[in-house]
């Protein structure tokens, strides 16, 4: 198995908590685009950095551009970009609550990704994680699924979006 399944597969093995944002997530949510990368959610916790050190080291994890990557876990605006023997993965933090890893886990649905099941982040709290980014493929995305959707979903409770 190679590319999304793979990754997703390796993360439901080594036991990792996890939710799938991005471009994978708008997929699911009835979105036809591309995407070069798989997007997750962590904690940031010693668990998770113990299973992300494991599973690093078994895809031989590098940064984007091949050079070393010596972190274990992301922190707030500063995502694990690795590049990986499967494909592109970024791992983000999670946020304040009410988009916290428990609450997305929460709200989140167990989808197949490539045949693997993966909890994907509810409509509502992808929407509100894209306008908080408010990158330019954010707002592009925001308005695929309003296509697709119609009026999106106000933030979750407690979101300061």
């Amino acid at each position: 198995m190679i590319g999304f399944g793979a990754l997703l597969a390796d993360l439901n093995r080594a036991g990792l908590r996890y939710v799938v944002v991005g471009g994978i997530a708008v997929i699911r949510h009835g979105v036809v685009r591309a995407t070069k990368d798989l997007d997750i959610v962590v904690a940031v916790d010693d668990d998770t950095a113990t299973a992300l050190a494991a599973l690093m080291a078994d895809w031989r994890a590098t940064r984007p551009d091949g050079t070393p990557e010596d972190r274990r876990l992301p922190s707030s605006g500063w995502p694990l970009h690795l590049r990986t023997v499967h494909g592109l993965i970024d791992v983000l933090a999670e946020q304040a609550p009410p988009l916290d890893l428990h609450g997305l886990l929460a709200r989140a649905e167990t989808r197949r990704v490539d045949g693997v099941p993966a909890p994907i982040c509810s409509l509502r709290d992808l929407v509100a994680l894209k306008r908080r980014s408010a990158r330019s493929t954010d707002l592009e995305d925001l308005n695929r699924l309003q296509t697709a959707h119609g009026e999106l979903p106000a933030p979750p409770e407690d979101s300061p979006s």
